[in-house]
C-alpha cells in the first residue's frame, strides 16, 4: 500500500541506525588517511594538480567529507516531514549544500588526476 503525498507516491527508505554509523565512520576515517597521505607525500615539483596520486587522494578525501553531510541531510529530510517548523528544512539545506559542493570539488579533482595521468601516459612530458 502506498502512501500518497500531493498527488505522488513516495517510498519510504528504512535506514539502519548501525549502518549509518558505520558509514560515517568509514567516510571519516577515508578523509583522514587521505589527507595524511597528502600532506605527507613530498611537494611536487610543478602545479599540484599535475601529480595525479595527490590529486586523486584529494579528490576521494573530499568525497569522503561530502558522504556525512548528505547523510544528515537525508536523515532530517525524514525527520522534518513532519514537523511544523522551517529550522530544520533550513539545516537541512545547509547540510546538503556543503555535502554537494564537497562532492562536485571531489569529482573534479578525480577528474584533474585521471586528465593528469593521461596527458603523462599519452603526450610527451
Amino acid at each position: 500500500m502506498n502512501e500518497e503525498g500531493n498527488g505522488r507516491t513516495e517510498r519510504k527508505i528504512r535506514l539502519n541506525r548501525k549502518a549509518v554509523l558505520v558509514a560515517i565512520a568509514v567516510a571519516v576515517g577515508i578523509a583522514v588517511v587521505c589527507f595524511t597521505v597528502v600532506a605527507l607525500l613530498p611537494r611536487p615539483q610543478g602545479r599540484f594538480f599535475d601529480a595525479p596520486l595527490r590529486s586523486f587522494l584529494t579528490g576521494l578525501g573530499l568525497l569522503a567529507v561530502a558522504t556525512p553531510p548528505l547523510i544528515a541531510g537525508l536523515l532530517l529530510k525524514r525527520r522534518a516531514e513532519t514537523s511544523p517548523y522551517f529550522e530544520e528544512g533550513f539545516i537541512r539545506a545547509v547540510f546538503n549544500i556543503f555535502g554537494f559542493v564537497c562532492l562536485v570539488l571531489g569529482l573534479i579533482c578525480v577528474g584533474l588526476s585521471v586528465w593528469a595521468l593521461l596527458k603523462r601516459l599519452l603526450g610527451p612530458g
